[in-house]
């Protein structure tokens, strides 16, 4: 990590990006327009979430996910993989599909396919208590 904090500083756009090392769940996330995140596949449903109910809203997020799980959140009513994530994510979003990516892409080779997904915070907000909606997920 210290590789990239170093690479990024010295970018004349270092001051529009915030390289943040830390466990995103258990930290706050500051204010940001845009994220772009491979995190580790066990933590994608909370990270969801979270970024969901963050405030203020975000414009968008590319995020890479297990196949599986990324397939779940952009199902459609009758498809197999519809169910409550499906759901809940796009009661409060828009979610697409946006590419594959094998497993030949990683070093060492995982045993999952992954893929980006993009998501987009539908606008206006709901009027729902979004407390309520992580604990029934």
């Amino acid at each position: 990590m210290l590789f990239y904090s170093r690479y990024f500083l010295c970018r004349p756009y270092a001051t529009k990006l915030q390289l943040i090392i830390g466990d995103v769940l258990k930290n706050d996330l500051p204010y940001f327009d845009v994220c772009v995140a491979n995190l580790p596949y066990q933590i994608s449903s909370p990270f969801v979430f979270k970024l969901l109910l963050h405030r203020p809203q975000f414009r968008c997020a590319n995020l890479m996910f297990q196949r599986e799980f990324a397939m779940r959140l952009v199902a459609k009513p009758g498809e197999k993989q519809y169910c409550r994530l499906s759901v809940n994510t796009q009661l409060l979003a828009r979610v697409s599909h946006i590419m594959k990516v094998g497993k030949n892409n990683f070093r060492p080779p995982p045993r999952v396919e992954s893929s980006v997904v993009r998501i987009e915070p539908k606008t206006p907000s709901l009027p729902i208590n979004y407390k309520v909606l992580v604990y029934v997920t």
